[in-house]
């Protein structure tokens, strides 16, 4: 999950802008929407546990 993790979080940060499940799993070529979710949940307590000033945002259906 770790690579997984790497890409979702390259991916996020590269584009500074909000983007959808979908878009998301196309460019990180994650096929799953549950597991990408489970990633995207798994990096966003990786920032909460370490107090971290950076954040994933959730917004609807789209993440940043």
């Amino acid at each position: 999950m770790q690579d997984d993790k790497n890409k979702v979080e390259a991916i996020l940060f590269t584009t500074g802008r909000f983007l959808d499940l979908e878009e998301l799993s196309r460019m990180c070529g994650i096929g799953s929407k549950g597991y990408l979710k489970d990633v995207l949940q798994s990096l966003r307590q990786d920032y909460d546990t370490r107090g971290s000033s950076l954040q994933i945002a959730e917004q609807g259906n789209q993440w940043r």
